[in-house]
């Protein structure tokens, strides 16, 4: 048999434009002699649908979508679907089903199994799923299974059996099938890769059968999908893989050689990367839009994000805006200009002294009703969102969007200013620690073989530049000290280990900012997620609490 993988970049609730995109790849893989194609989860309707699964129309327009592709197919190869319909087991709910397209007609094969409703975000639109389909084609018996988690999440969906009763691979197995087809949307995340070939390995050599797991690729707001769909054989080598962080159609003939192993990205900053720029690309040109802003200090961070804008939408589409103070530093802007030149981007200098300084004056009959006080940071705030004020000005006029600089450490400690440095559509490397920014930084340099980032912005001490002689390090403990005690708070029960050598009032005081820093983090643009706890996820924290043990 020869089972096509798609592996397709859909755009989440464009219902019409993603049964196009299903359609061509499908008939690419018929020019093949496909024998069976599959798509990944919901790939009628797009990753993670939400809301949009309550609108009216909603379920009649993927019926709509599947018979389209049913009447354009008709004549083609079978087509396995993943689309949501009406449920007619709950009223009110959908089905998350996988969908058989064939000789004209379409109809459910399989329906999701949910855990419960609590722990995934759109369990609720769903029922509980009460089938994991096995079709009959061409001699062999294929069991048809959705599955969203990943591996590394103890193994859920292959060892433990469901609230509802369902152990979904059990079931398929002991019904008796040649070959299980697996259809996944699992978003990227640091190492998770390797740990899912590892198990879908075993699971196909454990139960002695075919195994083809096709999964999504693409950004989807704050979720990157990396594609690398997979094929094993019953001994559990691996036969096909899928592009990474790319489109595919992807050929596994199982009386052939099976299929292309396309590699796995050579490092994990090489991942990351991929995960970013993607992320970027398919955000911004997703929302309808071809340029974004930068605006660019000098910094590590600013450098890091205009790399990857200019990587995933080209120098073209990227303006670096530099808004020097009258306490940043000469060296702060000729690396700057130095960067951008090196990336080929257009830059505008717009230097915010004198807007501070009627700021200062607009404020001044306010501000005197307050008094002063030791550590007060009215002025430094101004600052920030003054600049925040300017890059969103500029990019209401050139139609762009800006991406936001900020990245996990600070974001996790506060260490940033509402409405000024938090403004932006994205948080580009929100999700990436201190420490992992200077490593990325590090990688992109060596990749291209050049420093494209100039050497002094690896040297300098990092700063806000907010004041005179200004330093991170004034408010914040070095990073290479902050960051691992953030993973351990963070990763708490995650099998991240504390520092052996972390001082236990740095880590309560570390503690005490990042859960005050609530407030902040709910207000922050959309971060691109990386890691299995990312922000704004699976991390719940009270805002207006006070974490105090007696």
């Amino acid at each position: 048999m020869k089972i096509a993988l798609l592996q397709c970049n859909t755009v989440t609730g464009d219902v019409a434009g993603n049964a196009e995109r299903i359609l061509a790849a499908a008939r690419e893989a018929a020019a093949q002699g496909a024998d069976l194609c599959v798509t990944p989860e919901l790939a009628l309707c797009g990753a993670a649908p939400g809301s949009y699964l309550r609108a009216e129309d909603f379920a009649e327009g993927c019926k709509a979508g599947l018979q389209m592709l049913a009447d354009a197919l008709k004549d083609g190869p079978p087509l396995l679907v993943g689309a949501p319909v009406a449920s007619v087991y709950a009223s009110g709910l959908l089905s998350n089903a996988a969908i058989l397209v064939q000789k004209g007609r379409w109809s459910v094969v399989s329906r999701k199994v949910y855990q419960t409703y609590g722990q995934d975000s759109e369990a609720r639109f769903f029922d509980r799923g009460v089938s994991c389909g096995i079709l009959a084609l061409d001699g062999w018996r294929l069991g048809v299974v959705l599955c969203q988690e990943s591996a590394t999440e103890d193994g859920a969906f292959w060892k433990t059996q469901y609230a509802s009763g369902h152990n979904p691979l059990m079931e398929l197995v002991q019904r008796g099938v040649d070959a299980i087809v697996h259809m996944a949307a699992v978003p990227f995340s640091k190492g998770v890769q390797r740990l899912s070939e590892q198990m879908l390995s075993h699971v196909a050599a454990r139960h002695h059968v075919h195994l083809f797991s096709v999964n999504m690729v693409g950004g989807n707001d704050s979720r990157v999908y990396n594609g690398q769909s997979l094929a094993f054989d019953p001994t559990g080598q691996i036969l096909a893989r899928g592009k990474a962080f790319a489109e595919d159609v992807l050929l596994v003939d199982t009386a052939g050689s099976g299929g292309i192993v396309h590699p796995r990205p050579a490092c994990l900053p090489e991942a990351i990367w991929d995960a970013l720029t993607l992320g970027v690309r398919d955000f911004v040109h997703k929302c309808g839009l071809e340029k974004a802003i930068v605006a660019l200090s000098g910094g590590m961070d600013s450098a890091l994000v205009l790399c990857v804008a200019v990587e995933a939408l080209g120098a073209d589409n990227v303006t670096a805006v530099l808004m020097p103070s009258p306490y940043s530093s000469e060296g702060s802007v000729t690396d700057a200009l130095g960067l951008a030149e090196n990336l080929g981007v257009r830059t505008v200098t717009l230097p915010i002294a004198p807007v501070m300084e009627s700021f200062s004056a607009a404020l001044a009959p306010g501000l005197d009703l307050f008094g002063t006080f030791p550590g007060d940071t009215t002025f430094e705030n101004l600052q920030a969102r003054i600049r925040g004020v300017i890059v969103s000005s500029l990019a209401n006029r050139a139609r762009a969007l800006v991406l936001n600089t900020g990245n996990k450490s600070e974001c996790a400690v506060g260490y940033s200013t509402l409405y000024g440095d938090t403004v932006g559509a994205l948080g580009v490397i929100a999700d990436l620690t201190k420490t992992e920014v200077y490593t990325l930084a590090g990688w992109y340099n060596h990749h291209r073989q050049a420093a494209i980032i100039p050497q002094a912005i690896f040297d300098k001490a990092p700063s806000a530049e907010l004041r005179p002689g200004q330093k991170d390090a004034d408010s914040l403990p070095p990073y290479d000290v902050l960051d691992p005690v953030l993973e351990s708070l963070i990763f708490a029960g995650q099998a991240a280990a504390q520092p052996q050598d972390a001082d236990e009032d740095l880590r309560r005081e570390v503690r005490r900012k990042l859960f005050a820093a609530e407030f902040k983090r709910r207000q922050e643009p959309l971060a691109l997620h990386i890691s299995r706890m990312p922000f704004g996820t699976g991390w719940q924290v009270p805002v207006a609490g006070r974490y105090r043990m007696p």
